[in-house]
């Protein structure tokens, strides 16, 4: 029964997420898919190494997180359990846990032991958590608190009215979601973890704390600037509280897992929060696609090949190599 619950629930999933894809998203941006791609092919060699190199640099700040949850892990295996982990996630409806467990099997293959994966798993998504739920909070701020905004809601005649008016909604929704998900059931599964693990976590917090802060606040700097430099790069000029305010709509509703990975719900919601900031919405749409391959789609095919090279080398457990 509970799997037939699980296979419903992962169609209907898909389903929305190309419902929002190929029939509102063109709706929110006034313009098709084809006029879409041909923006962003339309991107010169330089801009795309550019912006290769700033989603790169933002996976290395990640791994200081990773490192920190579990001494010893080296800089490769961190990066191939990011992109594992994340390449299973992205492309299944609730991929998460699907994520954890390859991460878990990859951990075990290399050495380390049931208390160890579990301190690591508790740390490493409390502090991704706590940080995304922290530039939300920022976001939604800076959202509300914009001229625009208030000019464009009090004109429901606008167009740009009816598109803020649908992000406010989704935003509204998916914080009630998030806040009675982290009060239910993550913040329970959290605390049985604590007290399974406590010392292994409180050694690690005291010795990692650093590389914690570092990793935690620099990776989202750094993927606040991708979406700045994929926005620029097609056109679209906003503030830095703008794009504040969609990177935080970005990481709100990947908290909420509707779709696999927020696909077609982020993808909306963001281009019609720029919208509402004033930016051209066929343009915006662009750019949020564009910075949505980089956060996104590349780690799926990158996150396979490093599944089927773990398999391929037999799993051999080995430390910190």
């Amino acid at each position: 029964m509970r799997r037939a619950v699980r296979l419903v629930a992962g169609a209907l999933s898909l389903a929305a997420a190309g419902w929002l894809l190929v029939v509102v998203l063109p709706r929110t941006a006034g313009v098709g898919w084809d006029d879409t791609a041909d923006r962003v092919a339309g991107l010169q060699a330089w801009q795309i190494i550019s912006l290769i190199a700033v989603w790169a640099a933002g996976l290395w700040m990640h791994t200081y997180v990773l490192r920190s949850a579990l001494p010893g892990l080296s800089r490769r295996r961190a990066f191939a359990l990011n992109l594992g982990g994340s390449s299973v996630s992205n492309v299944l409806p609730f991929g998460g846990a699907a994520g954890i467990g390859l991460n878990y099997a990859m951990l075990r293959s290399w050495g380390y032991s049931r208390v160890q994966i579990t301190a690591f798993t508790t740390i490493s998504n409390l502090v991704v958590v706590l940080v995304k739920v922290a530039i939300a909070a920022l976001g939604i701020f800076a959202l509300v608190s914009m001229p625009p905004l208030a000019i464009n809601l009090a004109h429901p005649g606008k167009k740009t009215a009816l598109a803020m008016g649908v992000a406010v909604g989704i935003i509204v929704v998916a914080t009630v979601v998030v806040v009675r998900w982290w009060r239910g059931s993550l913040r329970a599964q959290l605390v049985a973890a604590l007290k399974l693990v406590r010392e292994q976590c409180a050694q690690v917090l005291r010795q990692g704390w650093a590389a914690f802060l570092i990793g935690g606040i620099g990776y989202p700097v750094l993927q606040m600037a991708l979406l700045w430099f994929c926005l620029a790069a097609l056109g679209v000029e906003v503030s830095p509280t703008a794009v504040l305010a969609v990177f935080a709509v970005e990481r709100l509703l990947t908290l909420v897992p509707f779709t696999p990975g927020g696909v077609g719900l982020v993808e909306t919601a963001a281009t019609a929060v720029l919208a509402g900031f004033g930016a051209d919405p066929a343009a915006a749409a662009s750019g949020v696609i564009l910075f949505r391959v980089f956060s996104y789609l590349i780690e799926i095919p990158l996150g396979a090949i490093v599944a089927v090279a773990w398999f391929a080398r037999g799993r051999t457990p080995a430390l910190a190599q």
